[in-house]
């Protein structure tokens, strides 16, 4: 499932590239089931000009007008591709918007080869509705220790899972979690309540180390090249993972073990993230 950096490079790219485009027409794949409201809002778009691109958590926000937000969520399998010309060769396309700005056509293609991805036309007051859903971002430089702690130790449950909880720290998926939680030192199984102030300011800070490597290197594309950016290629953080999908610690040599932790394969080193309890 792309995370924040991937997330983040897809909507940063987007931004430079199709803000002041209007939407010429929409296509919607005959084999893409999706609401009747969606459809609906999906054809009220025509003729709107995208005004910004962003994102929320692992959610992608186009604006178009003033009360009008297309929102992609990728899931596990979803992409975002811009064509220019289009491309027929493009699998699992569900979507495709044509895009017009002058005499220049760009086409923004939503692709989804299991179908998990998410789209949505909201209002303003939807898209703050829905942004109230989730929790602290850490790049948010005025997310403080002290907050970070609090919302850490406000569920019951191990540190892996409490930083895989969007309603709680928004972003984080499987591989940067885990790659946090390697640098930081500490073992995934470790309770929250648990986790000391010393701790929590270690781990917020390999948190956003992780977090803006993955952003510096476009993203992580794993073997099964699920993720790619909107031009169709690969990011690079899969060259710098710490600890996942390794056999072997880089730091210690000694041997990774994987477990799961509520249904997630999680790597770590029992040498490096001992089990530590107050």
């Amino acid at each position: 499932m792309p995370e924040f950096p991937e997330v983040h490079t897809i909507s940063q790219d987007l931004k430079k590239n199709i803000v002041g485009f209007k939407v010429k027409n929409i296509q919607i794949s005959k084999y893409y089931k999706i609401p009747s409201s969606v459809q609906v809002g999906l054809k009220e778009l025509i003729g709107k000009e995208i005004q910004d691109v962003d994102n929320i958590a692992k959610n992608i926000v186009l604006k178009l007008g003033e009360n009008s937000y297309l929102v992609f969520h990728l899931a596990m399998t979803g992409r975002i591709l811009l064509r220019e010309p289009p491309d027929e060769t493009d699998n699992w396309v569900k979507i495709v918007l044509e895009l017009q700005k002058d005499n220049k056509i760009k086409h923004l293609k939503f692709c989804d080869m299991r179908q998990f991805g998410k789209v949505a036309v909201l209002s303003k007051n939807n898209l703050d509705i829905l942004t109230s859903k989730y929790g602290l971002m850490p790049l948010n430089e005025t997310v403080s220790m002290e907050n970070f702690l609090k919302a850490i130790k406000s569920k019951k449950t191990t540190i892996k899972n409490v930083l895989l909880d969007q309603k709680i720290i928004s972003g984080l998926g499987n591989i940067y979690a885990t790659d946090a939680l390697f640098l930081a030192n500490i073992n995934p199984k470790t309770s929250t309540q648990d986790i000391t102030p010393e701790s929590a300011k270690k781990l917020l800070k390999s948190i956003r180390e992780i977090l803006n490597e993955g952003i510096k290197n476009r993203g992580s594309t794993l073997p099964d090249k699920m993720y790619v950016d909107i031009f169709g290629n690969s990011g690079s953080q899969q060259d710098h993972f710490r600890i996942y999908l390794k056999n072997i610690c880089d730091v210690c040599n000694g041997k990774v073990e994987f477990i799961k932790i509520n249904g997630r394969g999680t790597y770590f080193c029992p040498t490096c993230q001992p089990l530590k309890t107050l």
